[in-house]
């Protein structure tokens, strides 16, 4: 059920004065999708990196896993702040 002051992604890109974020409904659908797009990155990295060689194609099952993982990382960290911000925002166009 969604209130008053969180009228969703399309009602927020109407808006042309600006007062209402798109942010806080697009986070998470941008977060899932980084998701995904890691996940297939990743598993296509292995492959083709087996495909050239056993030896690679471990090489690639860890040290990919890592790069996988820091992408997340900084992938959230990101989205993370930038939901902060527009928290802060929210907050001060409320209390103004």
């Amino acid at each position: 059920m969604r209130t008053h002051q969180e009228p969703g992604v399309l009602g927020a890109l109407t808006d042309l004065n600006f007062e209402r974020f798109a942010t806080p409904s697009v986070v998470k659908f941008v977060y899932v999708v980084g998701i995904v797009l890691t996940a297939l990155g990743y598993v296509a990295g292995v492959i083709g990196f087996f495909v050239r060689g056993f030896g690679l194609g471990v090489a690639a099952l860890v040290a990919g896993g890592v790069v996988a993982v820091f992408a997340l990382l900084l992938l959230r960290v990101t989205l993370e702040f930038v939901a902060a911000v527009v928290r802060l925002s929210e907050d001060v166009h409320r209390r103004g």
